[in-house]
């Protein structure tokens, strides 16, 4: 019994230390409430990362507006599933000539 008790001591002996403390938020970006000295610093990492992109000239990497996209016409052949496999038909809309 008294094994037991020394045992049981020991694990809420070491099991106190072992407490969480608080999160704290910390910003690093001054714009965001930060230190006003990461500010250079920041400046100077986009930069060199920026090193390594080609120039807008070169024809690559996006940002070049609009693509140019052709997609083929689509025919789905439901296999007579909904009665007829002809699409409807729709005749344009003609204007009469009489002009009053």
């Amino acid at each position: 019994m008294t094994r037991l008790a020394v045992t049981l001591i020991a694990l809420l002996g070491t099991a106190a230390p072992l407490a969480a403390g608080d999160l704290i938020y910390r910003p690093v970006n001054p714009a965001f409430g930060g230190p006003a000295n990461n500010f250079d610093y920041l400046v100077g990492t986009a930069q060199i990362q920026n090193q390594h992109r080609p120039e807008q000239s070169s024809g690559g990497g996006g940002g070049g507006g609009v693509p140019n996209i052709s997609f083929p016409d689509i025919s789905i052949d439901l296999g007579g599933a909904l009665g007829s496999a002809t699409p409807p038909t729709t005749t344009p809309a003609t204007s009469s000539g009489s002009g009053s």
